[in-house]
């Protein structure tokens, strides 16, 4: 990572999401970019940066760091100001109806991240502090095209924080599982590959539900996970986990911080 994007609107969530970017940005080595959209007809631009500058404490955090502010509708201005700052990752806190640009939750975070070309990562109000919390990183399987993707980072992920994973499979007898299992398998060689310590889980569904989000959060909590990941684009060959599963982990009540990568 270069630069790590951080969305501030001035809400205890986006003080969390600050942690989690200058804390990435030590592990790493990247600046972080507050990053700010405002609504406002006439702004006052630089009064706009030093209240951000102010409210993240971000001169206390011993990372290099810049300011951008746009104005107008966040769902299009946030893509733009990505681009223009060369952001490789962002980090985004929300909190059900009260998340970033206040109009930010729930299937809107999805429309988000499916809207850029980088990762994120989703933080909530109730999220631990950054540190020695994601000692635990729960991967589900999925039969995306692009599951490669998710393979490859979720590795890197583990390798950097030297943390383990669960690579957890729920098989329903739909006629889905030999493709769950194609991925588990490709999955395993990856890991053996790069030397990522992990165990599999694989059980059969045993709560109803249409999609797979209350298996995976559910195994979250029993195994103390400290990390979700999963893909930020819905797959159109997995008609089960589909946007309303991304919105269900993505807001889980656990806090659990959630790795959306792009594929």
């Amino acid at each position: 990572m270069k630069t790590i994007s951080v969305l501030i609107d001035f809400r205890t969530t986006s003080e969390m999401a600050t942690q989690y970017a200058c804390w990435l940005s030590h592990e790493t080595g990247a600046s972080v970019n507050l990053l700010h959209i405002t609504d406002e007809h006439n702004p006052d631009i630089e009064e706009i940066k030093k209240k951000l500058i102010a409210f993240t404490n971000i001169e206390t955090h011993g990372v290099k760091y810049s300011v951008s502010v746009g104005k107008g509708e966040y769902l299009q201005e946030i893509p733009k100001l990505l681009l223009l700052v060369d952001a490789d990752f962002v980090v985004i806190g929300t909190h059900g109806v009260e998340g970033v640009y206040q109009a930010l939750f729930g299937a809107n975070v999805i429309k988000l991240i499916q809207s850029i070309s980088i990762s994120s990562l989703i933080v909530q109000g109730n999220t631990v502090k950054p540190g020695d919390n994601i000692s635990q990183i729960l991967l589900p399987i999925g039969i995306h095209e692009n599951f490669d993707a998710m393979i490859a980072k979720t590795a890197e992920w583990a390798l950097d924080l030297d943390s383990d994973v669960d690579i957890f499979s729920v098989l329903k007898g739909d006629g889905t599982d030999n493709e769950f299992l194609k991925n588990l398998d490709k999955t395993k060689k990856y890991f053996d590959e790069h030397k990522v310590r992990y165990k599999t889980v694989t059980r059969e569904a045993t709560i109803y539900s249409v999609g797979y989000a209350r298996e995976i959060l559910a195994h979250a909590k029993e195994s103390n996970a400290g990390l979700i990941t999963m893909l930020s684009q819905m797959s159109e060959e997995n008609r089960y986990f589909g946007n309303m599963d991304k919105t269900n982990l993505v807001l889980n009540p656990q806090g659990i911080p959630v790795l959306c990568i792009a594929g």
